[in-house]
């Protein structure tokens, strides 16, 4: 007796049902394991631009060329940090990256906002002003000399003063200068040996216009 090769047909469905689900069951996982898609995250990108238009805006503001120069570093640094962050979008690294360019903006808006409170004025002379010219110091007088110089201390920084507010340059900025320095080198002088003809010589210097 001969045995037949042949299948039934309900066997041979079934296992064709069997083969098309292997087949099946791997594309099926591919499909599942394929990575996602990156997400275009426009609106962080948006806001990331606006912050680092927002810091530069700043920067430029700023008159000093050193600092500029330093700002504009930390801007870059964190235009690089941005860009790398879009490729392989973190939130946490975005809040971060978000606070260090809006604190950096809040130091340089700080730096430029005017003073709350003006500067304030520098004091008086608490000490009344001696007219030098009006002095008559007697050289043997150790009392009398030391309040003629330190009356010529207060004319020669009042001077100082004086000339602080003129034209850097100009002809009478330079004759001031000028007559400061003699009167200092008489000052001196007199502080070592203090003579009549000395002063008479410093006060005639002081009384120049």
């Amino acid at each position: 007796m001969t045995l037949s090769c042949r299948l039934p047909f309900p066997i041979i469905r079934l296992l064709t049902v069997v083969l098309l689900g292997l087949v099946r069951l791997p594309l099926a996982q591919a499909a599942e394991e394929a990575p996602a898609a990156p997400a275009e995250h426009l609106e962080e990108r948006g806001i990331l631009e606006m912050d680092l238009a927002r810091l530069y805006s700043l920067i430029a503001q700023d008159p000093d060329p050193t600092a500029k120069t330093t700002l504009l570093g930390y801007q870059k640094e964190f235009a690089m940090r941005a860009n790398n962050l879009l490729k392989t979008f973190d939130s946490v690294r975005y809040d971060e990256l978000r606070y260090d360019i809006n604190l950096q903006c809040q130091r340089v808006a700080r730096k430029l906002a005017p003073l709350l409170t003006p500067p304030p004025a520098p004091k008086a002379e608490s000490r009344p002003a001696l007219d030098v010219a009006n002095l008559n110091p007697s050289p043997a007088n150790k009392a009398d000399v030391k309040a003629a110089l330190d009356a010529v201390d207060v004319a020669i920084k009042r001077m100082e003063e004086r000339t602080g507010t003129m034209v850097i340059g100009s002809a009478a900025r330079d004759a001031e200068q000028a007559r400061i320095k003699r009167v200092k080198d008489r000052r001196a002088e007199l502080a070592k040996t203090f003579t009549k003809a000395g002063w008479d010589s410093l006060v005639s210097d002081l009384k120049l216009q």
